[in-house]
């Protein structure tokens, strides 16, 4: 069983190429509806891939833990896709997962391009086409069973903390804005996994005061309309495999 949360792209890409050698159901934490127990064959394993937020995971991929149930799950692998560093996102994750009732997963650091685009610039195309070329050939290594995984230092997992900590100041919706080449497609609204974003007057609207900050509206917007306050104006918008615009 593969789950994964993806945003631009990345960790669907890793999540199907999974699949490719661990042949199983390829589950979308965003869509999926289903209120029944997750259950796994005899010795299969669960994949977990999402994406290195703040030295950590993501609020949704927290909650999604917290809301459902796990039946016969001995080993846990997850693939953290990153833009440069893991930081202490092992030790977060694997805290979700021990309070849920759930084995400690082996973590792995996938560097990817980095696309938090409100403290960081994109790289240039083709940068961006020997950072794929360097993950696929990092993640063949880690499905081979070539690579240890992650363990974050001591020191890293105490800082972790408080950079985790930054997430929820960015969290804040209200920096959020739509220019005037938004078309009202309703888009974002659709993509939102958290349901923040409403049409008011053919407007997009955060309703909802925090999200989980995942930027999906802002790099699937058709027309590059939304913005995060001054952070994003004028940069490159982004979703795999290197799309910019």
């Amino acid at each position: 069983m593969i789950l994964y949360y993806s945003s631009t792209g990345n960790s669907y890409h890793v999540a199907l190429e999974i699949q490719k050698k661990y042949p199983g159901e390829l589950i979308d934490m965003a869509k999926t509806k289903t209120e029944e127990p997750f259950v796994l064959a005899e010795g299969e394993p669960l994949f977990i891939v999402t994406f290195n937020c703040f030295w950590g995971v993501s609020k949704f991929v927290e909650d999604f833990f917290r809301r459902h149930q796990f039946v016969n799950v001995k080993r846990i692998l997850a693939i953290i896709t990153c833009g440069a560093y893991l930081g202490s996102g092992d030790a977060h994750l694997n805290r979700i997962l021990r309070v849920n009732g759930l084995p400690e997963a082996e973590v792995y650091d996938l560097p990817m391009v980095t696309n938090y685009v409100i403290l960081h610039e994109l790289p240039p195309f083709e940068e961006q086409q020997k950072c794929f070329n360097e993950a696929d050939r990092r993640l063949k290594l880690i499905l081979d069973g070539c690579i240890s995984p992650y363990r974050s230092a001591f020191h890293t997992k105490l800082f972790g903390k408080l950079v985790h900590f930054l997430y929820f100041i960015f969290r804040h919706t209200k920096p959020f804005k739509v220019n005037e080449s938004c078309i009202a497609c309703g888009k974002c609204v659709r993509d939102c996994p958290v349901k923040a974003i409403e049409l008011v007057n053919n407007r997009p609207v955060w309703r909802k005061k925090t999200c989980d900050h995942c930027l999906k509206c802002l790099h699937h917007c058709p027309v590059a309309a939304i913005n995060y306050g001054h952070f994003t104006l004028k940069k490159k918008r982004y979703h795999y495999p290197g799309k910019c615009y």
